[in-house]
């Protein structure tokens, strides 16, 4: 069911009109009615020439354009209200910057109180409305003169509706509901009721919905107009029954949504519009309020460049969910005026966006979900892909990189490439004799995931990955000749007897001794104590010579060594399945023994 809403100056005939469309004063407080005032949004419907309408009526003065800004933003066509006995008036300057700032491209425009005029006031009230709407969005809306209390021209603003609506054709139906709260109250025996206008998508009975501040609720009961209904398409007046929520945590200025489908920020970069006619200045030394859906919020804005359109950091007091694309009206609270309206470009934008970054996306913002998605992962260059869903519109980028849960922009995951090549390079470069750069040290070098390291090294042929090691594939590790010699030397020493001495006293340094450990070249059995390969296997001989039983008073004597060698040794020999230990005497095992060769067998 389409929305038309009404704007214009204060008593001017907003309600009156609506009252004589659909047979229903729009007005709900006695006070309004006492006054002949609307002060808040009023709601009616009608059928328009077998189309089912809802009508949203906005307060005009001055004093209550926070109300009116909570009504206006799900409009499909306006109802501008201008009186032919008054003409132009400051509200009805104001309100069509709101429309045109906005964006509501449908409408039409009721010259109202013809019964109080005569014909040449009438020509120039006209003749004001088309000099003030000339260069905005209802320029080419048609100018219908109408009286409610004589019905004269109530068929003719009827038929400009019905073909208005027509234009603005159906409301679109992304598959993400969204519903900006615009009353919140409690029924007995129901609960919390919260009503508004959705958009995106359609409701049911049952869904789990999310309330933006606010938390996950159920709707438990629907109505549109009164009537109830199991499912609610968008484009329509909504009350929805929710459990989950208490009444004082939900009201005008909360997003009822999909959860996950929108992110609260306090920060965010848009694109700002100045309305027509004004001299208002932007300064980032100015107080403002932000009127974005049902909600108004103070706020601060720092402007990032010169111009009619200029690329605004938007940073507010409190947290507010936003969306790519979604418009929002600035007013200064000085003068308490409209002053500028934008579109949100980023709700999360990088620290310091450029004029490039503001281009591309304000050039995106005319895309689908998916294009928003690719702009938003190119000015990024890496971001969590949840962000980049609730930032687009439920987008998933078609250009991007995916690791783990962050995409990255082309250009970034080559950096990052780079960057983990340099670190492979100077571990290389610093460590020869080593097999590689661990892959923690990686990640925590790059401040990286383990997720981004994998596919790092998945796209990069140079790079091999060898379990938790990362090299390039042309990397051996090698000893210098100086280290060759002494190793040469010290293989000597160690291998003149199978007393060796301990580790210490050797002449290799430990990054040598490691590299001859993985090279094989040497069998660490403990931290002090190192055996050659073929040492390991005279000794795998020597147990078969060994009694079924003996003890380390028989292995020293065996093998020539010393304690401080056999007790580590036989530890060892143990631990590797060589010899099977039961109290104070081992045994050889008959099975399988160490990697290094075949266990001894008698």
């Amino acid at each position: 069911m389409p929305i038309i809403g009404t704007a214009g100056h204060v008593d001017h005939g907003k309600s009156t009109l609506v009252q004589a469309l659909t047979g229903r004063d729009p007005d709900r407080w006695a006070e309004e009615k006492d006054r002949g005032l609307t002060i808040d949004l009023g709601f009616a419907w009608a059928d328009l020439a077998d189309t089912a309408v809802g009508f949203v009526d906005v307060p005009g003065h001055e004093r209550f354009i926070k109300n009116m800004l909570a009504g206006v933003g799900g409009f499909d066509v306006a109802l501008f209200v201008v009186a032919a006995d008054e003409g132009w008036m400051p509200q009805s300057e104001e309100h069509l910057a709101i429309l045109d700032l906005l964006d509501v491209r449908h409408g039409v425009i009721a010259l109202t109180r013809v019964d109080l005029a005569d014909p040449d006031l009438i020509e120039l009230s006209t003749a004001e409305v088309v000099e003030h709407v000339e260069g905005t969005v209802a320029a080419s809306w048609p100018i219908v003169e109408v009286s409610p209390p004589t019905g004269e021209g109530m068929d003719r603003i009827v038929a400009a509706l019905n073909a208005a609506l027509d234009t603005a054709g159906p409301t679109a139906n992304l598959g993400r509901p969204h519903m900006w709260v615009d009353r919140a109250f409690t029924i007995s025996g129901a609960g919390v009721v919260v009503t508004g206008t959705l958009t995106g998508g359609s409701i049911s009975i049952g869904d789990r919905m999310e309330c933006y501040p606010g938390g996950e609720v159920r709707i438990r009961g629907l109505q549109s107009h009164e009537i109830p209904r199991d499912t609610i398409g968008p484009g329509s007046r909504v009350a929805a029954n929710i459990v989950g929520i208490d009444r004082g945590n939900v009201g005008r200025g909360t997003l009822m949504a999909l959860p996950g489908s929108a992110g609260m920020t306090k920060r965010f970069l848009a694109l700002l519009h100045r309305p027509p006619r004004t001299d208002a200045e932007i300064t980032d030394r100015g107080a403002y309020h932000v009127h974005l859906g049902t909600a108004t919020v103070p706020a601060r804005i720092r402007v990032l460049d010169e111009g009619d359109e200029p690329g605004v950091i938007v940073t507010t007091n409190a947290p507010v969910p936003v969306t790519m694309g979604d418009r929002f009206i600035l007013r200064d609270t000085g003068p308490k005026e409209v002053v500028g309206g934008g579109v949100v470009l980023d709700p999360s934008p990088v620290r310091r966006p450029t004029e490039q970054h503001i281009t591309e996306l304000s050039q995106a913002i005319a895309l689908d979900p998916v294009g928003r998605a690719d702009a938003l992962v190119a000015v990024h260059g890496e971001i969590d892909a949840d962000e980049v869903s609730r930032s687009s519109g439920g987008g998933t980028p078609s250009v991007a990189i995916s690791a783990g849960t962050r995409f990255y922009s082309p250009g970034a995951f080559s950096m990052r490439g780079d960057a983990l090549l340099d670190a492979v390079n100077d571990y290389h470069e610093r460590f020869p004799l080593r097999p590689g750069l661990p892959r923690s040290e990686a990640a925590s070098r790059l401040g990286a995931d383990a997720d981004l390291v994998a596919a790092l090294v998945a796209a990069e042929p140079g790079l091999v990955e060898e379990g938790p090691i990362l090299r390039r594939v042309e990397f051996v590790p090698a000893l210098s000749e100086a280290d060759e010699e002494i190793w040469k030397r010290d293989r000597a020493v160690l291998g003149a007897s199978l007393a060796v001495p301990r580790v210490s006293d050797l002449s290799i340094s430990d990054e040598v001794l490691h590299a001859l450990i993985r090279r094989g070249d040497l069998v660490r059995v403990a931290n002090d104590l190192v055996f050659l390969p073929e040492q390991m296997a005279e000794i795998k001989d020597r147990l078969g010579a060994l009694p079924d039983e003996f003890t380390v008073a028989m292995f020293r004597d065996g093998l020539g060594v010393s304690r401080r060698q056999a007790v580590p040794l036989l530890e060892w020999l143990d631990a590797a399945g060589w010899t099977r230990r039961r109290g104070d005497v081992r045994s050889v095992r008959s099975s399988n023994g160490p990697s290094a060769g075949d266990a001894p067998s008698r």
